[in-house]
């Protein structure tokens, strides 16, 4: 199945239950006809000119309860599958109507039920086909049909074939099927796209919910932190002062102080930046600064791999409006590359005239595929929880946590995050932001 003919899943679009339905109601079909065979019998008591109306039943009815086994083992169904099914309605029906009076048999008029499906769960090139098929056989039903004693009171009347009548019927069916097919299809497509909106805003609370999560489990893991540092600082201070260590040991202790200052103020930015996004202040920077000032921060964290910076960008360099998680955003990109065991990153800074890009890309083993369909731009938010989120954190690295919430700061920011693994190898993460004015 291509990627096209892929079944969506949604209300009003090809599933097993639309496609039950459908062979529910040509069950309902075949037993009103049915009920018209046996009638004909009991009133006239021979078997003339019934069997081809009989022979068509009964291949509508084996059809009808072989498509119904099927739906029971079948996974799910494409526009193809559906689409065939419908036309079985349309060919089929018109052989059962050839065989009992064509045109003039009324339930003639159920050629419009496999349009109003086509036309609410297919996609409108299918809907057309539908329709077309639809109105040749009702045309070609009008002359070629094998007449049926209980539905000629029209030629004991005098109307014969093609008669005004008949063509009145033609016409209004014509006229119905033109209607349905577009007005319907339009209802439909309206209702997809509904449906599409709610789901993203349903995902974009979803991943919301989730930052919001994080976010409040790093505040309070910040403010437990702050006290254990606090004592371990004094500690630190009382033990330098201890004349009795020597210098290797007042070394060790200069360093961890150096540490526990680097933690303080790293806890210090976080709280910051907490207060900074709750206020919804953003700053403005040019793109070029912007990241430079990034990689130098991270460098200085992972001196043990090497990280180049390129602006390949032409003319006026544009600004970025940004708060205090766009950096870290961006860092949370440079650690997944370093977590693959690159030894060298590169970073590029792109720009025209709408939006600014900055590629972080390793020479590591490339993303997995699962983590590449997580960050498409149709995929549902990947989750910040579960088992199958911590699997792919510990397997590929912290491909999970850093990039759903690298993801969520750039759509907060208007941008978004391209993962992608280039043909010579390694892995490439975009994240594209809209552009400020260049100046200043």
């Amino acid at each position: 199945m291509n990627v096209a003919d892929r079944p969506k899943h949604s209300a009003y679009s090809p599933s097993l239950a639309n496609l039950r339905s459908l062979l529910a109601i040509r069950a309902i079909a075949l037993l009103g006809q049915a009920g018209v065979l046996a009638y004909v019998l009991l009133v006239s008591r021979t078997t003339q000119s019934l069997w081809g109306m009989a022979a068509s039943l009964v291949l509508l009815a084996v059809i009808t309860v072989a498509s119904l086994w099927w739906s029971t083992t079948a996974r799910d169904i494409g526009n193809r599958t559906f689409f065939a099914q419908l036309m079985v309605d349309v060919v089929g029906w018109s052989a059962l109507m050839y065989y009992s009076g064509g045109a003039d048999n009324p339930f003639i008029s159920y050629y419009i039920v496999p349009l109003v499906v086509a036309a609410a769960v297919l996609p409108w090139r299918y809907t057309w086909l539908v329709a077309a098929a639809s109105v040749a056989a009702y045309s070609l039903l009008l002359y070629f049909r094998v007449p049926f004693p209980l539905f000629s009171p029209h030629a004991a009347m005098g109307h014969q074939q093609g008669s005004v009548h008949s063509l009145g019927m033609w016409f209004n069916f014509l006229f119905s099927a033109g209607l349905i097919t577009y007005f319907v299809v339009r209802m439909a497509a309206v209702l997809r796209e509904q449906e599409a909106d709610e789901m993203r805003r349903r995902e974009d609370r979803l991943r919301h919910d989730q930052i919001l999560a994080v976010a409040s489990l790093a505040a309070g893991t910040a403010h437990e932190l702050g006290t254990p540092l606090g004592t371990m600082t004094l500690l630190a201070e009382e033990l330098q002062q201890d004349r009795s260590l020597g210098q290797q040991a007042r070394e060790d202790i200069a360093l961890m102080q150096q540490q526990l200052l680097q933690c303080r103020n790293i806890l210090a930015e976080l709280s910051n930046t907490a207060e900074v996004s709750a206020a919804g202040t953003r700053q403005q920077r040019q793109a070029d600064r912007l990241a430079r000032s990034c990689v130098e921060h991270w460098a200085a964290r992972r001196p043990r791999v090497s990280c180049q910076l390129r602006v390949i960008g032409q003319g006026p360099v544009p600004r970025v409006a940004y708060d205090q998680t766009l950096p870290q955003a961006l860092e949370n990109l440079l650690n997944n590359a370093a977590d693959t065991g690159a030894e060298q990153v590169e970073v590029t800074v792109d720009w025209n005239a709408d939006t600014v890009s900055i590629g972080v890309r390793d020479n590591g083993p490339g993303a997995p595929g699962d983590v590449l369909a997580g960050m498409s731009a149709t995929a549902p938010p990947v989750s910040a929880a579960g088992p199958g989120a911590n699997a792919a954190g510990r397997t590929h690295g912290g491909l999970g946590i850093g990039l759903l919430l690298a993801r969520a700061t750039a759509e907060r920011h208007g941008g978004h995050v391209r993962l992608e693994n280039p043909a010579d190898g390694g892995c490439l993460a975009t994240l594209t932001m809209p552009a400020e004015p260049a100046g200043g």
